[in-house]
């Protein structure tokens, strides 16, 4: 009995924290886009839209760990199938992104349009914060399962985008490098391409196997 209800209440604990990731990212997304289409941020756009995918991984995340707790054996701690194609699909809208924020950074530089950079900095202190909160609810349980450690491996590699975010708010909000926002994007972009690869090069390998 007491066993049974310790499986229970492992199997509870990632939903639980995946749901409050979940939320905490999706509003930290909506935030992020509402603010850049504000104030014309290039940089804060690309962190949201991959903030966007991140979201769509989570929630995968969620539904892999809802079949856990449904299954009496754990699933497959491998990538399923729903996982794999969620990785492809994933690994194609970032380079989209990818490539979208590439054109819009090269005309920025042109002619930069930030308006101000105190948002900016709210919004990379904001991202920094919640992200850091992410991966400290997310730790203990991603040693015990692939399926979180996914998602603490996200959080942990978006930090970075916060950084180059926070570089940008302060070089516009002390310097009037307006310029530096098309910078901290293509470090973002660079930041996506990588991430965006290894996810293609992991969900085809993966679904290679699976149907061989």
């Amino acid at each position: 009995m007491y066993a049974s209800t310790l499986s229970s209440e492992r199997k509870e604990q990632p939903i639980k924290l995946l749901w409050i990731v979940l939320g905490m990212r999706s509003g930290l997304f909506l935030a992020e886009l509402i603010v850049g289409l504000w104030v014309h941020s290039l940089s804060l756009l690309a962190v949201s839209g991959h903030m966007m995918v991140d979201v769509l991984a989570i929630a995968v995340a969620l539904v892999v760990a809802v079949l856990n707790r449904r299954s009496s054996n754990p699933v497959d701690p491998n990538p399923s199938h729903l996982e794999a194609w969620s990785a492809l699909i994933n690994s194609l809208l970032l380079l989209g992104i990818a490539v979208f924020i590439s054109w819009e950074a090269i005309k920025q530089f042109q002619n930069p349009q930030v308006s101000t950079g105190l948002p900016l900095l709210i919004m990379a202190v904001l991202g920094f914060v919640v992200k850091g909160i992410n991966a400290a609810l997310l730790y203990n349980e991603s040693h015990h399962s692939l399926n979180i450690r996914g998602v603490f491996l996200h959080a942990i590699a978006d930090a970075a985008n916060s950084i180059s975010l926070l570089f940008a708010s302060l070089s516009v909000l002390l310097l009037n490098w307006f310029w530096a926002d098309a910078i901290a994007s293509i470090l973002v972009v660079l930041l996506i391409l990588a991430n965006a690869l290894l996810l293609l090069q992991g969900s085809i390998k993966t679904l290679r196997t699976k149907l061989s």
